[in-house]
């Protein structure tokens, strides 16, 4: 088995170059970028007095200063070369600078990164603690009244996008227009004006009190799919062989269920964990714009925008190496799960 982890990650670097190479190619390929941007706002320059700038331009000089703005870019040389430049400069953690606003790439990774995490990471672990229980008390009271109100609610929600949702949030709990006792919550950002001069458990709660709708929005818009993967794998496992042979030995329910049948009904909702994972870490671009929230999402929808390449490619880095490592904590998580596998 150590010798398959070992493969493992020595497969993350050519899928790291191949996941990379392939976004920067597109990326480089889309239409629009710095270059174009700058040339539209020289030629819509307009000079004191009525006069512009783009009349007393030629074709050479638009030719001659479209150039001139690829080597400022660092956008003259072929696609490829480029790649490998980058490359070389990831390695030494130079993500290069924002086309855009000039500041390093890494900081604005740095700098938004927590507020991601801040909804990111609650709304993962929420995610599976509600989805799991749920789906077993589904399989376990299959045709019963609660199972068949709470299939509807998920297929109600299910049904719903999660940006109905975040703006019923909205509506319901942070403004005065419905509930009686005014707003409940901050209409948006992640923290209030006076956060610095909080103590640290005002911080903790004027924290939660901002991360609360994102994180339910998050959450609902994805345990609904994992509580029905969760009932119908239950519902497989329990009908098995192995398990009407654990009661006609006499084993109690709780042994049956917990020990014997949950393991293995907890296997098909492990497929796909590093790339949950991933898109919780990698920010949301439908919740964080809703709710004000400056984090990756919203930075990953500006820096595409603009065709912000190092910005892009920063984000496409993080987000790339926590699929490919949740993929290895996946088969960790299988091993714990189900000690019977074996990887060779």
């Amino acid at each position: 088995m150590r010798k398959y982890f070992i493969r493992r990650f020595l497969a993350i670097i050519p899928m790291f170059f191949l996941m990379t190479a392939s976004y920067f190619c597109i990326q480089n390929y889309l239409p629009g970028g710095p270059v174009q941007e700058a040339l539209a706002r020289i030629r819509g320059m307009g000079g004191e007095g009525g006069s512009t700038k783009s009349t007393s331009m030629g074709p050479e000089d638009i030719k001659k200063l479209t150039h001139e703005l690829e080597v400022q870019y660092g956008l003259d040389k072929p696609a490829l070369t480029r790649y490998f430049i980058w490359v070389k400069n990831i390695l030494s953690l130079n993500f290069g600078d924002s086309l855009t606003t000039r500041a390093p790439a890494i900081d604005q990774i740095i700098e938004r990164l927590p507020i991601s995490l801040s909804f990111g990471i609650p709304g993962f672990f929420l995610t599976y603690l509600i989805a799991i229980p749920l789906g077993v008390v589904m399989a376990l009271k299959e045709g019963s009244k609660f199972d068949t109100i709470s299939s509807f609610i998920l297929f109600v929600t299910y049904s719903i996008p999660a940006l109905v949702f975040a703006v019923i949030f909205l509506l319901l709990f942070c403004t005065d227009r419905f509930l009686p006792i005014g707003a409940l919550f901050p209409l948006g950002g992640w923290r209030s004006d006076n956060y610095e001069d909080l103590s640290f458990i005002l911080k903790f709660v004027d924290l939660i009190k901002h991360m609360f709708l994102p994180v339910l929005a998050s959450v609902i818009g994805n345990f609904t799919v994992f509580a029905m993967l969760q009932k119908d794998s239950m519902l497989e496992v329990i009908r098995s062989d192995y398990i009407r042979t654990a009661r006609a030995k006499g084993l109690s329910d709780n042994v049956i269920v917990f020990k014997h049948a949950l393991r293995n009904a907890l296997l098909p909702l492990m497929v796909g964990f590093g790339a949950v994972l991933g898109s919780f870490l990698g920010g949301s671009i439908i919740i964080e714009p809703i709710f004000g929230l400056p984090g990756i999402g919203v930075l990953s929808l500006q820096s595409l925008a603009s065709r912000d390449l190092n910005v892009v490619m920063a984000i496409v880095v993080l987000q790339s190496l926590a699929i490919l490592f949740g993929q290895i904590l996946n088969d960790i998580v299988y091993v714990i799960v189900d000690p019977r596998i074996e990887y060779k």
